[in-house]
């Protein structure tokens, strides 16, 4: 049951970095090459799962869990892995100081 959730979570997060569409932000190569290493990760667990190289053992589910975090994370910045990074609202403080009473 767990090899089928980590097949689904890896695909989608390898889909999703795929296809995201720059459409004016900013290119970096260490950025770029930590969405490729991320796909050549997840492409790579599929392969060995399909294969049946890899089985995900039951004790094994934290690391589900945290797979999950990560293709919701994923999924939420729209495949930008700059935002998953630094997570979709970074906080500055600013919206959240006292203003000054008039």
């Amino acid at each position: 049951m767990l090899n089928i959730i980590v097949i689904v979570l890896c695909v989608s997060i390898f889909v999703r970095l795929f296809t995201y569409q720059r459409e004016g932000a900013t290119f970096s190569r260490l950025k770029s090459g930590l969405a490729v290493i991320a796909m050549v990760c997840c492409g790579s667990a599929v392969i060995h799962i399909v294969t049946g190289e890899l089985v995900v053992a039951i004790e094994a589910w934290p690391l589900v869990a945290l797979l999950a975090f990560l293709a919701a994370a994923t999924m939420r910045c729209g495949g930008n892995i700059a935002a998953v990074l630094r997570g979709p609202d970074a906080w500055d403080g600013r919206r959240d100081r006292r203003q000054p009473r008039p």
